[in-house]
């Protein structure tokens, strides 16, 4: 079985967001976040489902989710 991973699906802007939304999901993608707004859904899903995903109307971009963390008040280290 393929290693789920998280990924950030960028909106073209090019159609409605809930008909987006929901060809995504009929792809395997399984959505965590919605945020219309900004046009942005996040979400899990394998690196073949990815693939698919930047190939549906309306998507601009599919990316890896990366984890920013600025460490505790006062840190020195921030990245």
């Amino acid at each position: 079985m393929a290693k789920s991973a998280r990924w950030v699906i960028t909106s073209s802007g090019n159609r409605p967001f809930a008909d987006l939304r929901k060809d995504l999901q009929k792809a395997g993608f399984s959505i965590d976040q919605a945020l219309e707004e900004i046009g942005v859904i996040t979400g899990n899903s394998d690196e073949g489902v990815a693939r698919k995903l930047k190939k549906l109307p309306g998507v601009s971009d599919v990316s890896p989710e990366d984890i920013i963390d600025i460490g505790p008040p006062r840190s020195p280290k921030t990245w």
